[in-house]
Order: structure tokens, then C-alpha cells, then sequence
């Protein structure tokens, strides 16, 4: 009995409940461990956030440059954290801190290219590349400007030199130039539901097409989204001031300020019901009217 209590007290933990020095690693490598501990894959976490599988990787690999706005990263690491099992608070303040730790590293990097004289663009992984790429681009540019202007000029010249004389009128433009047909009527199919929307700034987006999950992203400001539905289309906006919204053509008004999360569902308007079939042996044009009289033969 008692060595079954000793063993029961000496039961190990689980990984990530272990006492680990978590200080000293950085927040991107931290990250990945809780996960990789509990056997938890991004894909897995893309699929039940339904956050963009390149946002996850960019939290893992500190690559805050592809996040968007600060607001959205920390919904996401909140959402990380709830599903890998960790406290969403902490998982934000370790974000912060590495955030604050990069800002003067950054600072000083910039600070030591401009006392080396370095320029900015150069100090860059491919940046040597890209002086020289456009160094050519300018060369290329130069050289067919040398080679085409003069065969313009000599091109207006002969143009000129073979213009009839005042008051003549050419042949050609005496002749009645046909006209080019028509143009065929451009044939658009829509569906019975139809939504726009154009973004005016960065706005997290979720649409769902005739109850399936279509997407669930960030759209930036300038974009615009339609989407086409044979019953409804339902979304949730996490920034719907900034969203015109259209249905079928015509605007639809959100009532939200910019930062206000709206959810609205849309549904096709109902088709209109067919004339109903006359009876059997009935006719539905008007009956003939009776024929005048005619005048008698004398």
C-alpha cells in the first residue's frame, strides 16, 4: 500500500506542465515548443481558428512584419494560445516583449548603416541585386529611346512628304469606310443573391455561402469581395464601419462605426410564383366576337 502511494505521489507531469527555464527562449521558439508538446500541428489550429495558416507561421518565426494590424495579431494569439491549451494573457505579454526587444535592434542596425554611410536598401538580403537590376532597367530604357526616336522622326518626315496638297481630298477617304457590326450583347449570369463589398481599410473578414464556410481572412483597404449565393450568405465583419455593403445592387446600410464587429446573415428574395394553368377544356383567349350583319343583295 505504501508503495503504491509513493508511486502515484512520483507520477510524472505532463511536458508542458514541467518546470522549464522559459525566460531565456525567445517567444517564437517558445511558442512552437508549447505546441509541439501536446503533438498539436498548425493545420490543426488553421482549421478550428480558421486563422490563415501563413499568420501561425509567421507568429512561430517572429515575422511580425507579415502580421496585420496589432489589434488582429494579438486576436490570434489569443485564440493560439486557447486551443494549444496556454494562458492567452501571458501568450501576449511574452508577444510584447519580443516585439519591444526588436524595435531597438532594428534601431540600432539603422543607426550603424548611416554612420558607415551603407545606404538602407543595400544593408538588405538582395539588395545589391536589386541596385544593379535596375541600373540595367535604366540602360535598356536609354538605348531604345536612342534607337526609336530617330526612326520616329524619319517616319513623320515620309508621312508628311507624301500628304496631298491643299484641296484635294484622297481617294481613300472618299470611299465610304464600312461600318464595323455590332457588337453582341455581353450575356452575365447571376445568382439570386448577389454581395459586394469594398473595403476602406483593413477589415477581418468571414463569409459562409448557402450554410458552407467560404472564407476567413484579412482584407486590406482598396479590395473589394463579391460573392454569389442561392439562398443566403452570412458574415461576420470585424471592423464593419469601414465595409460598403451592397445587396444585388442596392446598399445595404450596417449601422456600425469603424472597430464595431457586426455578424448579418442575407437572404434571397423569394421567386415569383408562376400563373397557375387553366383547367382542362377551358380556353384562355377571349371568345370571338359575333360577326356584323351584312347588307342584303338587292
Amino acid at each position: 500500500m505504501t508503495e503504491q502511494k509513493q508511486r502515484g505521489n512520483h507520477r510524472q507531469a505532463p511536458p508542458w506542465e514541467r518546470e522549464t527555464d522559459a525566460e531565456g527562449v525567445a517567444f517564437g521558439l517558445w511558442l512552437r515548443q508549447q505546441r509541439e508538446m501536446r503533438e498539436i500541428t498548425l493545420r490543426e489550429i488553421s482549421e478550428a481558428t480558421k486563422i490563415s495558416l501563413r499568420y501561425l507561421e509567421a507568429l512561430e518565426e517572429e515575422r511580425f512584419d507579415l502580421l496585420p494590424a496589432t489589434l488582429f495579431a494579438r486576436g490570434f494569439l489569443r485564440q493560439y494560445a486557447r486551443y494549444v491549451g496556454l494562458d492567452p494573457d501571458e501568450a501576449v505579454n511574452r508577444l510584447l516583449v519580443a516585439q519591444k526587444a526588436e524595435e531597438p535592434a532594428e534601431t540600432e542596425a539603422t543607426g550603424e548603416r548611416e554612420r558607415s554611410g551603407v545606404p538602407f536598401a543595400a544593408s538588405k538580403p538582395g539588395g545589391a541585386w536589386r541596385n544593379v537590376l535596375l541600373v540595367l532597367g535604366l540602360v535598356v530604357v536609354l538605348l531604345a529611346l536612342v534607337f526609336l526616336v530617330p526612326r520616329l522622326m524619319n517616319r513623320e518626315g515620309d508621312e508628311r512628304s507624301g500628304e496631298a496638297p491643299p484641296g484635294v481630298v484622297p481617294a481613300e477617304s472618299r470611299a465610304e469606310r464600312p461600318e464595323p457590326p455590332p457588337r453582341p450583347p455581353a450575356v452575365t449570369t447571376s445568382a439570386p443573391l448577389t454581395v459586394t463589398l469594398d473595403f476602406r481599410e483593413d477589415c477581418w473578414v468571414e463569409a459562409s455561402v448557402d450554410g458552407e464556410p467560404r472564407i476567413a481572412e484579412m482584407r486590406v483597404q482598396g479590395e473589394s469581395l463579391q460573392l454569389q449565393a442561392e439562398k443566403t450568405v452570412e458574415l461576420r465583419l470585424g471592423n464593419a464601419g469601414v465595409v460598403d455593403l451592397e445587396v444585388n445592387g442596392e446598399p445595404y446600410d450596417l449601422h456600425a462605426q469603424p472597430g464595431q464587429v457586426r455578424a448579418v446573415t442575407l437572404t434571397a428574395p423569394e421567386p415569383e410564383p408562376a400563373p397557375a394553368p387553366a383547367p382542362a377544356g377551358e380556353s384562355t383567349s377571349s371568345p370571338p366576337e359575333p360577326a356584323a350583319d351584312r347588307p342584303s343583295e338587292l
